[in-house]
């Protein structure tokens, strides 16, 4: 028996389908819970919902019925470039935007990008509970605008994606967590990535269409539906591709984050990562690296890093973006990369007493659990400053963007959910870097 309130009911079949409970009974608080007061969420649990609680423990459910999904080289559709936009929307196979049509002279074009069979299993995602194949990657990266000697990178995202560590049966939940997809490695080059100014932007294949890959495979295959499984408030579009500029970075002495993360400088990587809130510190510069620092420090503490997580003890790991510029004062004054890790840690800071009432709660909670007391301190005192990562090493960072600017991006890691998750793009033995356009 689940108790959901009743904007999450159609998420709760849906999601207990998944997870092969398709008959999983449920008893429904009418409206959220955080905006009844507590004689009326009494009343509510003596009345229909504890009805709801014995019916649902007594009475068998009916059988759910039995769905089939077409094999990998079925037609499912024939017809003008129109009626398949229109058949895709209606199927609910598009996020709303035209589709390429994955026809299998188009899906073989892909296939021809990695040495690995079609039928292979790379993971099952939930909520959907399907199997992410070699084929449907494919499928989905057509359909996505990409171009073919993109399946690598495309293989790689989606071995990160069903990684447990990162979660993604997490991701319908009611921040709308989005993802931030970063790649490393001559890849970069090679495919045409965006690293310097407008990083972020629409207008680059590679970065805009291999973000909108996440979205859709995360919806066609991992079964994130808006008003169904997702149940984000607000939500957001899928976020372009960050490539990180390790030009730059080689020439001030810094490593790229994939060496940061375990790999080999030169290797071709893929790092997933939550951005449930993202915000900028906007011209940091000053005249002096320390001033810079405490520029971003200030707004890292603005943002709060999801900090709510922190108190229950998870691992929280933001992203912090450096244009080449700022990073350039910085090795100027002798930072490494480390120590600038090191600094935030030590003083990004958030005062308390700024946090709402229930996030007070939970820090109440945390320190009464004893989460983390070297960070949050064991006091409930609230007028006072916390750090808020447990480790200088949580912190990712990234150079990118406009070499000649001093702005910085600033991703807020969601805890629990969506924990950095890194792949190698695994190449074909026949690779060849695609010919620029003369």
């Amino acid at each position: 028996m689940t108790m959901v309130c009743s904007g999450f009911l159609t998420q709760g079949r849906m999601t207990a389908k998944g997870l092969e409970m398709p008959g999983l009974p449920f008893t429904v608080h009418p409206g959220h819970v955080n905006v009844v007061k507590d004689e009326k969420l009494r009343e509510h649990a003596r009345g229909k919902m504890l009805e709801q609680v014995i019916e649902g423990l007594t009475v068998q459910p009916a059988e759910a019925a039995v769905v089939t999904e077409p094999a990998q080289r079925d037609i499912i559709f024939e017809g003008s470039f129109d009626e398949v936009q229109e058949h895709f929307l209606q199927h609910e196979w598009s996020e709303g935007l035209p589709v390429t049509p994955p026809t299998l002279a188009r899906v073989e074009a892909f296939l021809k990008y990695t040495d690995r069979s079609p039928e292979e299993i790379v993971g099952t995602l939930l909520p959907g509970n399907r199997e992410a194949t070699i084929w449907n990657i494919a499928v989905n990266g057509v359909m996505s605008g990409c171009r073919p000697e993109y399946m690598p990178v495309l293989i790689a995202i989606v071995e990160a994606m069903a990684d447990p560590v990162f979660g993604v049966e997490h991701l319908g939940h009611t921040p709308g967590t989005e993802t931030l997809i970063i790649v490393n490695g001559p890849i970069v080059k090679e495919l045409g990535f965006n690293f310097t100014q407008a990083a972020l932007r629409p207008g680059f294949q590679a970065n805009t269409s291999i973000g909108r890959f996440w979205r859709m495979f995360m919806r066609n295959v991992a079964g994130f539906l808006p008003h169904k499984t997702d149940k984000g408030c607000f939500g957001g579009n899928f976020r372009i591709v960050l490539a990180e500029n390790e030009d730059a970075a080689a020439d001030m002495g810094w490593e790229p984050l994939s060496v940061d993360l375990g790999f080999r400088r030169g290797e071709n990587v893929v790092t997933i990562t939550s951005c449930t809130e993202a915000t900028q510190a906007i011209e940091v510069g000053a005249p002096t690296a320390e001033e810079i620092l405490r520029n971003i420090e200030a707004r890292m503490a603005d943002n709060h890093l999801f900090i709510q997580f922190f108190f229950r003890g998870d691992r929280t790991r933001p992203t912090i973006v450096l244009t080449p510029a700022v990073v350039k004062v910085l090795t100027d004054a002798g930072y490494t990369k480390s120590m600038v890790r090191q600094h935030f840690y030590e003083n990004a800071q958030l005062w308390v007493a700024n946090l709402s009432g229930m996030i007070v709660q939970r820090f109440y909670r945390g320190i009464e659990a004893g989460n983390r007391p070297e960070q949050i301190g064991t006091s409930n005192e609230l007028t006072r400053y916390i750090r808020m990562v447990g480790h200088p090493d949580d912190i990712l960072v990234v150079v990118s963007g406009d070499p000649d600017r001093d702005h910085v991006m600033i991703c807020a890691q969601n805890g629990f959910i969506g924990q950095p998750v890194s792949r190698k793009v695994q190449l074909p033995a026949s690779w060849q870097p695609p010919r620029k356009p003369a």
